[in-house]
């Protein structure tokens, strides 16, 4: 009986040992100077058990340094609660470094002291690089250029963006409180015979100088007639003189019927405006019968041909 409890004493114990286990490990034990060891971390206890974890510092020694480390992940299995972490050290020196023990510890919720269990150290060797101290030493390489990436621009492309909306929409606000259409729709021209036509026809419903108004008359009659004149022979007549109108119209070759019927209203015109004339009822309506014959005369016409051909008649 006492043979048999010693058997199960010495199980328990042997199980309880197995169950706090640490294990330290590197992936090569030889690198050049720079280079890095992967170093795995494990360790397991009895999850009844409170587990402590090291605290490493990013520096090793005097040699060996911490440049990388993975958090420590945590699991649990079959009673066994597992620590495990990955590091990354490397060294700037050469020579052979030992990677330290670390300690680990547990204790149970009962005991308050602490049970230490201590990996094993690792000898990492670390080698130089050859140099070729017969060649002569060569400069140092500049920094290297790199192509730009479609990322480095999308800041300025995404600013360009956005300042074009931000102009757009104070431009549609500006255009919608002066009531304006934010893109003015260009109206088709109007003939210049049309246009001339029908500003005579309005300013004869006005009746000017029936209501003593002659000046007021005349000025628009000319007016008129001098802005067909210039769009329709691209002679400047609102700045020149009768005379000088005349002249400009010799080369376009009007009948001459018609030029004496202008020449007659614009000269009648003249005198009106310098107070040296006081025409008859019958002279006013006259000269705007011959502005209108005049724009009747010399008006653009199209003509279609077999070849689609536009000819100007005049």
């Amino acid at each position: 009986m006492k043979r048999f409890l010693s058997l199960v004493l010495l199980s328990f114990l042997s199980l309880s040992i197995f169950a706090q286990e640490v294990r330290v490990s590197i992936d090569t034990n030889a690198i050049l100077i720079g280079e890095q060891v992967k170093v795995n971390i494990n360790y397991q206890f009895p999850s009844d058990k409170q587990g402590y974890f090291p605290f490493l510092p990013d520096s090793l020694g005097p040699n060996l340094e911490i440049v990388e480390r993975s958090n420590i992940d945590t699991s649990f299995n079959k009673g066994i609660t597992r620590f495990f972490q990955e590091l990354r050290v490397t060294a700037f020196d050469s020579g052979y470094f030992v990677l330290p023990a670390f300690s680990f510890g547990y204790k149970s919720e009962l005991d308050s002291a602490i049970q230490i269990i201590v990996s094993d150290p690792h000898l990492i060797n670390v080698f130089t690089v050859d140099a070729d101290t017969t060649q002569p030493i060569k400069p140092l390489v500049g920094p290297m250029s790199e192509p730009y990436t479609l990322m480095e621009f999308l800041p300025w492309i995404l600013f360009i963006l956005a300042l074009g909306a931000l102009i757009f929409t104070a431009f549609y606000f500006y255009r919608k409180r002066q009531k304006k259409p934010l893109f003015k729709k260009e109206e088709p021209k109007i003939p210049a015979d049309e246009k001339a036509l029908d500003d005579l026809a309005r300013l004869r419903l006005k009746k000017l100088w029936q209501v003593g108004k002659v000046k007021e008359y005349y000025s628009e009659l000319t007016e008129i007639v001098r802005i067909y004149i210039e769009e329709r022979f691209d002679v400047m007549a609102i700045e020149m003189t009768t005379h000088e109108i005349l002249d400009g119209l010799e080369k376009h070759l009007i009948n001459g019927e018609v030029m004496q019927k202008l020449k007659g209203s614009l000269e009648l015109a003249d005198l009106v405006k310098f107070a040296k004339a006081n025409p008859t009822p019958l002279e006013n309506d006259t000269c705007l019968n011959h502005g209108i014959d005049f724009v009747n005369e010399t008006k653009q016409i199209e003509v279609e041909t077999k070849g689609e051909e536009v000819v100007n008649v005049g």
